[in-house]
């Protein structure tokens, strides 16, 4: 069995990772490049880069993995030649499709060619998927074996993956993390399933960061806390991190005022997590949001206050309630990732960020990160401690696992190399 990171070894995000063996192949993930991370390509250079992928070394069964639908894995996937099979966890899928649905009813209503959204639509729906288990069934591409075990990071249905053939175990870890609502077994699922491995691959993107991870019970106690202070409260996030979704709505409970959504992707997503996730009434993932609509719900809004989570697309909606509100009554949580308005290649790529926060002026940042901090990426090493390689991927260019202080044998066994053959 042979391993080839294309993508991945210096930079975070677009990663690209090859597993081979005689007749078959998989590729997990097909990630765009991040602004700032890696060479800036043209959608051009992107399908040439991707066809000549298939091209080279082509195999008798071939399929693309994906860990979880962040674009910077899975941004790529349109230019996957056709009739090559690409798999995804269920939950993922729908939301995905639902995100692509949206595109194109916008595309639409805006007068946008929508001929590019409806090609992708349709081709994320086509996607083969698995279904999200306690005790997750493997499938097989040629002789290659998948098994996959969800993960605890900032987006819906997020996978770990167990491939095998040749007689050799590989552990792929996709982005992760230790200190989300459902991240807390994850020790404990490797102890049981990541055994007699050869080689792990993990992601390393906090090696070079040392900021504090906080628990998402502690991102919500935090939100809480200010939502209780100031009578209108605008929340900045993503619609489909589920679990900072449900900080947010616990929140907004325990500080009586009512969830708002402004964004059909947002309002859809928590309506999908809700029959998906939760067990009963009242339980983390019990979303029920309001949909605001401003003939039907301004002026009881203005009367008691809210919550309303947003995403910078929705800001021209944002800006018309906001002006027409006391300033001095009006806090905006920025509860994503802080360099979408510090790093200057993210605001050029996207300068909605950096525009939102700066039209507000109460403004509080509350946010912990979707990946594994350090020490959780030492101890996920130490606790698989493969037996030929560990690779890390999905890391700052120059970084290395090294850095993490591992001992003895385990720190012998780090490689950054982009080929190798088991």
């Amino acid at each position: 069995m042979n391993i080839t990171i294309h993508r991945g070894l210096n930079q975070i995000g677009g990663c690209i990772t090859e597993i081979s063996t005689a007749t078959s192949r998989i590729f997990i993930d097909m990630g765009q490049n991040l602004p700032g991370n890696g060479e800036k390509t043209t959608p051009e250079q992107d399908k040439a880069m991707v066809e000549t992928l298939f091209q080279n070394d082509r195999k008798k069964y071939e399929a693309v993995i994906y860990t979880h639908v962040h674009e910077d894995h899975i941004g790529l996937f349109d230019y996957v030649p056709k009739g090559i099979p690409q798999y995804l966890g269920e939950g993922a899928k729908e939301i995905i499709v639902e995100k692509y649905r949206l595109l194109c009813e916008a595309d639409k209503l805006s007068g946008n060619d929508p001929k590019t959204n409806i090609r992708k639509h349709a081709k994320l729906k086509a996607f083969h998927t698995w279904p999200r288990s306690s005790k997750p069934e493997p499938f097989k591409i040629g002789d290659i074996s998948i098994t996959p075990f969800y993960n605890c990071h900032s987006i819906y249905d997020s996978y770990m993956f167990l491939i095998e053939a040749d007689g050799k175990r590989i552990w792929h870890t996709g982005d992760y993390r230790q200190h989300g609502w459902t991240g807390g077994k994850l020790l404990q699922l490797l102890k049981w399933k990541a055994t007699d491995i050869d080689v792990l691959i993990t992601e390393g993107t906090m090696l070079s960061r040392n900021d504090e991870c906080i628990t998402e019970k502690e991102v919500a106690f935090k939100l809480e806390n200010v939502m209780k202070a100031f009578k209108y409260v605008f929340v900045l996030a993503s619609a489909t991190d589920i679990e900072r979704l449900a900080s947010i709505n616990l929140a907004a409970k325990n500080a009586h005022k009512t969830l708002f959504v402004c964004a059909g992707l947002a309002n859809n997503a928590m309506r999908i997590f809700k029959r998906r996730e939760s067990k009963q009434p009242g339980d983390l993932f019990d979303f029920n949001p309001r949909y605001y609509k401003e003939e039907r719900h301004l002026e009881t809004m203005k009367k008691r206050g809210f919550v309303m989570v947003s995403g910078v697309s929705q800001f021209d909606r944002v800006e018309v309630l906001h002006r027409q509100l006391p300033e001095e009554e009006v806090l905006l949580i920025y509860s994503t990732w802080d360099g979408y308005y510090k790093e200057q290649a993210q605001v050029e790529q996207n300068p909605g960020y950096k525009m939102f926060r700066e039209a507000f002026h109460n403004v509080v940042d509350i946010h912990t990160s979707g990946h594994a901090s350090r020490q959780t990426i030492k101890d996920v090493i130490e606790t698989v401690n493969p037996k030929q390689a560990i690779i890390g991927i999905h890391k700052d260019e120059g970084q290395t696992l090294e850095s993490l202080g591992l001992k003895g044998e385990i720190k012998n066994k780090i490689v950054d190399i982009e080929k190798i053959n088991l």
